[in-house]
C-alpha cells in the first residue's frame, strides 16, 4: 500500500534533507513546551498559595506574578521562533513562485519536498517548453497554422476512414463535392472553379486544400486566346519567322519557315539551337555554296550582333531569301525570312535593261563607260587596250525603205557576228541607232587592234539572210590606244569617234586610227562649241533673206529665212558647219525658236502677198512644244498663219513617223503651209507622201545643178515635178544660178524657183530695195 501524499513527500524531503522538521512537529513541539511553563506556573501559584501564610499575601503575589511573567515570555519566545521559522519557509516559497528555486533547504519537511517538486516540475517544463517552441518554427506547423487561420482558404480534413475531421469554413462549403483524384476542378453553383489538391497526413488521413482558380482560369483562357491569336498571325505572315530567348533556344517557329525553306511541317520545334535549325536547313538544300561551320558561324554572328543584320541566302532550288536579324533587348533575337525571289529577278532584270541595250542586249553606253573605267585601271599597271567606234554603211537606207522591222532584224544578225569576232575578255556594246562600240583587251599593238578591225569589217560586210530579205551593209571603224590616246574614257570615246568620222569620209568600209592632227580638229571642234554657245546667249546671229521668185505670176512671192553667224575673229561661219554641231549638242531646239520668233517679226512689216519659209529640224519635231512655240510666235508677230511656211527635210519623218504626223496635221491646223525640203536627195519614200498631204515639194540644189550637164538630173527634176504636180503640190527649184536652169524648169512646169539668178540672201533691211526692183520696177526673170 502507498503512503500517503504528506508521506511519501516527508519521506522524500527527510530523505533529502536530514535534521529537517515537519511543521506539525514544530507546533506540537512548541505546544509542548507552553504547556510545560504553564504546569510550571499552576505548580509556582500552587506552591505559593500553600506558602501563603508564610510568606505573607505579598510576597507571595509577587512571586506569582514573577512565574506569570516568566512563563509569558517564554511563551512569546516560543510563539517568536516559530513564526520565524513559519516564515523563512514562506520566504522560500515565494522565491519559488517566483522561480527563484533555492537549492537550500527550508528546514521544513513540506516546503523541501515542496521545493524538489517544483523544481522537477521546472525541469519538466523547460524541457517542454523548448520542444514546442522547436515544433512551432518547424516548416510543417507553420504552415498548418497559416492555413487553419487562414479563413480564405477552402481546406478538409478527412481520417483514414474517410470521416470528415474538420473543415475551414469555405470548406464546408464544398464538402458534397467530391474530389477523387490529385488534381481535380469543379464548378460551384455561384460560378467559380475550385482546384482540389490532396496531401495524405501520418495517421492515414487525408488533407484537400481547395483553390479558387476561378481567375486564374479567367487568365488563362484570354491568354489562350491571345496565343492563338499570336500563332495566327504568325502562320498567316508573308514572312517566316524565328524567335530565340537569351539562351539562344527556340521560343517560336510559323508555317511560313517550314514553306521557304521546304521542311516538313514540325521539322523545327520549340527548344532547338540553332545550329539544329541549320542542320535542318542544311539537309534539306537551304547552303548549297557553303559549308556548314561557315553556314553556323554566319548564322551565329548575325543573332548575337548588337543591332539589325540583314543578308541574302540563295537555296539549292535558285530562290533567293531575305534574312533580318533584330536583337531583343532582354536577349535573344528575332529573324525574319522573305522569299524575294521574284522581287530580285525584277530587280535584276532592271538593273541589267540600265545596262544593257533592249534590242541587242550587249552593253549600253552606261555599262560601256564602267569597262572602260575597269580597262583603265589594268592598262595602269599592265597592258593597254583600244576602243573600236563602229558605225553601219547604208543601215539607214535598209531602216527606211525595208522597215523598222528589217532594220531590228539586222541588227540583231550583226550583234551576233560582233560576238562571234571578239574574245570572252572583249566588249561589244550598243550606243544606239547603228552605232557599235568595242573594247579590245591586252592589245600590245596598233597591229593588233587593226588585225580585229580588218576582221570586223570582213565579217560583218558579208550578205545577211534574213526572215523575209536578203541585204548587205559595211561598216567603218574608228580606233583609239590606251594608254597612249589617254586613260580617260570620254577621251578615248572622242578619239575613236573623230577617227570613225575620218573613215567616214574617207569612203566608208574602212577602218582608221586616231591621229594627233585629229586632235587638233576635235579641240577645234570644241573650240567652235564653246563659240556656238557663247553667241546663243549673246544672240550674235543674224537673219537673211533669200527670194523666191514665182515662174507664173513672175515676180517674188515670199522669202526663205537663212539663219548667219558672224564671228568676230573666225568671221562668216557656214551653216553647213555650225547647224549640224548645234544639233549635235541640243541647242538646235532654242536656236530655231529665236529664228522663228525673229522671222515672224520682221516678215510682219512685209506686204501681205509674200510670204515667209522657215526650216524646222527634226530635232524640233522630238519636242512637244513645237506646236505651241509655232503659234506664240503667229500671235506675237502678228503674222497670219497662212503666210507662214514650215520647210521639213525627210529626215524628219524617219523618227517616230507617226507622232510626227500627228504634229504635221496639228501645225496645218493652224493654217500654215508645209513644204518638203530636199526632196529626193535621201531616203524617199512615196508612202510619206501618202501620209500627210504637203503643199509644196522642193527640188534640191544638186540636182538643179546638174540640169543642163547630166541627162539624169533631167529625168529626175521632170518626175518630181510631174509627181507634186499630180498631188496637188506646188514645186520650188533651189539653186537657180543660170537663165539656161531657168528655161529648163519653166519647160518642165515648175512653180517657183530661189537661187543667186535672182539674189543672194540679204539682210532684212534690203528686203525692200529687192521687192522695189523685181516687184515694183518691172524686171522679168530670164
Amino acid at each position: 500500500m502507498r503512503p500517503p501524499m504528506e508521506d511519501r513527500v516527508g519521506t522524500r524531503a527527510d530523505a533529502a534533507r536530514p535534521g529537517s522538521a515537519t511543521i506539525r512537529a514544530r507546533i506540537a513541539q512548541a505546544g509542548f513546551r507552553i504547556g510545560l511553563i504553564v504546569v510550571a506556573l499552576a505548580a509556582t501559584a500552587l506552591v505559593t498559595t500553600a506558602l501563603g501564610a508564610q510568606l505573607g499575601p505579598v510576597l507571595g503575589s509577587a512571586i506569582v506574578g514573577l512565574a506569570a511573567a516568566v512563563a509569558l515570555g517564554l511563551v512569546i519566545v516560543i510563539l517568536a521562533r516559530l513564526a520565524r521559522s513559519l516564515a523563512d519557509s514562506a520566504a522560500i516559497a515565494g522565491r519559488l513562485a517566483a522561480a527563484d528555486v533555492s537549492t537550500e533547504g527550508t528546514g521544513l519537511a513540506e516546503f523541501d519536498a515542496l521545493l524538489a517538486r517544483i523544481a522537477g516540475l521546472r525541469t519538466a517544463y523547460d524541457d517542454l517548453a523548448g520542444q514546442l517552441a522547436a515544433l512551432r518554427s518547424a516548416p510543417e506547423t507553420r504552415i498548418g497554422a497559416a492555413l487553419a487561420a487562414g479563413a480564405t482558404i477552402p481546406m478538409r480534413l478527412t481520417d483514414a476512414d474517410g470521416r470528415l475531421a474538420w473543415a475551414a469554413p469555405a470548406g464546408t462549403v464544398l464538402a458534397g463535392s467530391g474530389y477523387g483524384g490529385r488534381d481535380e476542378e469543379a464548378l460551384t453553383g455561384d460560378g467559380r472553379r475550385f482546384r482540389a489538391e490532396h496531401v495524405p497526413v501520418a495517421d492515414g488521413g487525408r488533407l484537400t486544400l481547395l483553390f479558387d482558380v476561378t481567375a486564374l482560369t479567367r487568365r488563362e483562357a484570354e491568354l489562350s486566346e491571345r496565343l492563338y491569336r499570336i500563332e495566327t498571325a504568325l502562320d498567316t505572315m508573308p514572312q517566316g519567322f524565328l524567335l530565340y530567348d537569351a539562351a539562344y533556344r527556340l521560343l517560336a517557329v510559323n508555317r511560313r519557315y517550314h514553306e521557304i525553306f521546304r521542311l516538313p511541317p514540325g521539322s523545327i520545334i520549340e527548344g532547338m539551337a540553332p545550329t539544329e535549325v541549320l542542320s535542318r536547313n542544311a539537309a534539306a538544300g537551304a547552303h548549297p555554296d557553303r559549308l556548314p561551320n561557315g553556314a553556323f558561324a554566319e548564322e551565329d554572328g548575325a543573332m548575337r550582333a548588337d543591332s539589325m543584320s540583314a543578308r541574302i541566302q540563295r537555296l539549292a532550288d535558285g530562290r533567293v531569301v531575305a534574312i533580318e536579324s533584330h536583337p531583343l533587348p532582354c536577349g535573344g533575337s528575332a529573324s525574319f525570312y522573305e522569299d524575294v525571289t521574284e522581287r530580285w529577278q525584277s530587280e535584276a532584270r532592271i538593273a541589267h535593261m540600265a545596262r544593257h541595250d533592249a534590242l541587242t542586249d550587249l552593253p549600253n553606253r552606261l555599262l560601256l563607260r564602267e569597262r572602260i573605267e575597269g580597262a583603265i585601271t589594268l592598262a595602269r599597271r599592265n597592258t593597254g587596250f583600244a576602243v573600236l567606234c563602229l558605225d553601219l554603211d547604208n543601215f539607214k537606207q535598209v531602216n527606211d525603205t525595208l522597215g523598222h522591222g528589217v532594220g531590228d532584224e539586222l541588227l540583231r544578225a550583226v550583234t551576233h557576228r560582233l560576238r562571234a569576232c571578239l574574245r570572252d575578255v572583249d566588249t561589244v556594246a550598243r550606243l544606239g541607232g547603228d552605232e557599235f562600240a568595242i573594247i579590245q583587251a591586252c592589245v600590245e599593238s596598233a597591229a593588233e587592234a587593226g588585225t580585229l578591225a580588218r576582221r570586223i569589217i570582213e565579217v560583218v560586210s558579208a550578205p545577211y539572210t534574213l526572215t523575209h530579205h536578203a541585204v548587205t551593209v559595211g561598216v567603218s571603224i574608228g580606233i583609239a590606244l590606251a594608254p597612249g590616246d589617254g586613260l580617260e574614257p570620254d577621251r578615248l570615246m572622242q578619239c575613236a569617234d573623230v577617227a570613225l568620222y575620218r573613215a567616214k569620209a574617207d569612203g566608208r568600209g574602212i577602218y582608221r586610227f586616231f591621229e594627233a592632227e585629229m586632235d587638233a580638229r576635235l579641240q577645234a571642234r570644241r573650240a567652235l562649241e564653246l563659240d556656238l554657245r557663247a553667241a546663243f546667249e549673246a544672240e550674235a546671229f543674224d537673219l537673211h533673206y533669200q527670194p523666191i521668185y514665182d515662174l507664173t505670176a513672175e515676180r517674188i512671192c515670199g522669202f526663205e529665212a537663212l539663219l548667219r553667224w558672224n564671228h568676230p575673229l573666225r568671221g562668216r561661219v557656214s551653216p553647213t558647219e555650225f547647224v549640224p554641231l548645234a544639233e549635235e549638242i541640243g541647242l538646235i531646239v532654242p536656236l530655231g525658236e529665236w529664228v522663228l520668233r525673229r522671222a515672224c517679226r520682221e516678215a510682219a512689216g512685209w506686204p501681205d502677198d509674200l510670204k515667209l519659209a522657215v526650216n524646222v529640224s527634226a530635232a524640233q519635231f522630238t519636242s512637244v512644244g513645237l506646236i505651241t512655240m509655232v503659234r506664240d510666235a503667229l500671235a506675237e508677230s502678228h503674222l497670219p498663219a497662212h503666210r507662214l511656211e514650215l520647210e521639213i527635210t525627210e529626215g524628219v519623218l524617219l523618227v517616230n513617223g507617226n507622232a510626227t504626223v500627228a504634229i504635221l496635221h496639228g501645225l496645218r491646223g493652224l493654217g500654215t503651209r508645209i513644204a518638203m525640203d530636199d526632196f529626193g536627195t535621201g531616203y524617199s519614200s512615196l508612202s510619206y507622201l501618202r501620209s500627210f498631204p504637203f503643199d509644196k515639194m522642193k527640188v534640191d540644189r544638186c540636182f538643179t545643178r546638174d540640169l543642163m550637164a547630166e541627162p539624169g538630173s533631167g529625168f529626175i527634176v521632170r518626175a518630181v515635178i510631174s509627181l507634186a504636180s499630180s498631188l496637188g503640190m506646188i514645186t520650188t527649184a533651189e539653186g537657180v544660178e543660170t537663165p539656161e536652169q531657168l528655161a529648163r524648169l519653166r519647160e518642165e512646169g515648175c512653180n517657183e524657183a530661189q537661187g543667186y539668178l535672182f539674189s543672194p540672201p540679204v539682210p532684212a533691211s534690203e528686203v525692200p530695195a529687192l521687192l522695189e526692183t523685181w516687184n515694183g520696177g518691172g524686171r522679168r526673170a530670164a
